[in-house]
């Protein structure tokens, strides 16, 4: 057997090459294809992976590097950006020159809609999704500067560093901290925060959330099952997002966002529910307006039955589509579509009810009990069957769509309208029973 030394010397030498091998410049031509073949695999591979997401690697235990904190928000989108394949941000070119030719934003809709523009103002839609670092919560936790997690014996603190509002996890290494994105919620009844991480297209809805209505910070809605958790991961601060849970957040609290094949960039959301969100977009129609030819631009979007008008309410709202058998009532009692179509009075209904018919869709949820009880008695009126023979005088919305309480003090008006049972109790008095459902969502009879 040879010696090392021994092959070494003959490789040097070079063995003599075999009549039926192809030339030297043959087997070169033959490399080189070889090696574009496999870069356009590769090149490829990478374009699919970016697009689909694969390439993501899970967030680091710290959640955010020092390099972070020391740039702006601004400064990161722009690095993220600037690292992307040519051909994706050619793409990211291509998308913001749609949006900037087709949506004229809110305040175009003005000029000629001012009514409904100033209700929309006041509508928890206008004001669903802010940037966390702009926010008025944000000062007023920096000022807090801390919060105890009474569930996990874990304390948050709030800090701003270089004009973006970071959450550190106090119990953690020095560098565990999460520079925090997005404020979403209206404030109705709480607003939760969520950190984006643009680089990898993962981030973090926070273990916390603001409960305006109790001006208190307290524990998010349904993080009671994230109460364990892995140390020094990004489940420290909360639930773990990947691509399609930020997708799915963002895309309910936003006129607009990037498609699937696209990241999710700050610069890239059309922050909170717009007029464009429902009638699609209008700059056509605005320019249109200014030459007094408004009506030659349709409406992208129509809602021409009721299935339409609360397919699209249902879009976040939620209906059977989206909300599983199992459902526990105060769960089903914030997917407002969910109840309205098991009802009777929308099934029974001619051109059936929807969301309208009780809330004008531009402006806040009315408070107006009265108003709203004069649209029962649209059809349940008086000397009629359908008059109500137990409290004809009563409120309807108190018997046929209670406040169900969820959590944190917060509760929502039960919208399965339907007729409640009665059972006697042990004082001789009676209380109301929910009727049970049957399985195409009508009162059993």
């Amino acid at each position: 057997m040879p010696t090392r030394k021994a092959i070494q010397s003959d490789s040097a030498a070079g063995p003599a090459r075999n009549a039926t091998e192809p030339p030297k410049w043959r087997r070169s031509t033959y490399a080189r294809v070889l090696a574009l073949m496999v870069i356009a695999v590769g090149v490829t591979g990478l374009m699919f992976a970016w697009a689909t997401g694969w390439w993501l690697p899970p967030i680091a235990h710290e959640g955010a590097t020092q390099g972070q904190l020391q740039a702006s928000p601004e400064q990161v989108s722009e690095r993220v950006l600037a690292s992307l394949p040519l051909a994706v941000q050619q793409q990211i070119r291509g998308w913001n020159h749609m949006i900037s030719t087709n949506f004229a934003g809110d305040e175009a809709c003005a000029e000629c809609h001012q009514d409904e523009y100033e209700a929309h103002l006041r509508s928890g839609h206008s004001q669903t999704a802010v940037l966390m670092n702009g926010s008025s919560l944000a000062g007023k936790l920096t000022e807090q500067k801390r919060y105890e997690d009474p569930r996990r014996d874990q304390v948050f603190e709030f800090l701003a560093s270089n004009g973006q509002f970071v959450v550190r996890d106090g119990d953690s290494p020095q560098d565990a901290f999460v520079p925090v994105t997005w404020l979403l919620g209206s404030g109705t009844h709480a607003q939760t925060p969520i950190a984006v991480d643009e680089a990898t297209q993962r981030g973090v809805e926070l273990r916390w959330s603001y409960f305006p209505s109790q001006n208190r910070v307290g524990l998010t809605p349904d993080h009671e099952r994230y109460d364990d958790f892995a140390q020094r991961t990004i489940e420290c601060f909360g639930r773990p997002m990947d691509d399609a849970d930020l997708r799915a957040c963002l895309g309910c609290h936003s006129t607009m966002m990037p498609p699937p094949s696209l990241p999710v960039l700050n610069s890239m959301v059309i922050a909170n529910v717009g007029c464009e969100r429902c009638h699609g977009p209008r700059k056509k129609h605005v320019e249109l307006a200014h030459l007094g030819r408004a009506e030659e631009a349709k409406p992208l979007l129509q809602y021409e039955t009721a299935a339409d008008y609360m397919a699209a309410c249902a879009t976040c709202h939620r209906d059977a589509s989206s909300v599983t058998p199992d459902v526990s009532p105060q769960k089903a009692a914030r997917f407002q579509p969910y109840g309205i179509q098991r009802s009777r009075c929308y099934l029974e209904t001619p051109g059936n009810i929807t969301c309208s018919t009780c809330h004008d869709p531009h402006d806040t949820v009315s408070q107006d009990r009265a108003s709203s009880i004069d649209q029962c008695h649209q059809c349940h009126q008086q000397g009629a069957s359908s008059t109500c023979t137990h409290q004809p005088g009563g409120d309807c919305i108190d018997c046929h769509m209670p406040l169900v309480p969820w959590t944190s003090g917060i509760a929502f008006h039960d919208h399965w309208i339907r007729v409640p049972e009665s059972e006697t109790t042990d004082d001789g008095g009676t209380h109301r029973v929910k009727s049970e459902s049957t399985e195409n969502g009508s009162r059993s009879p």
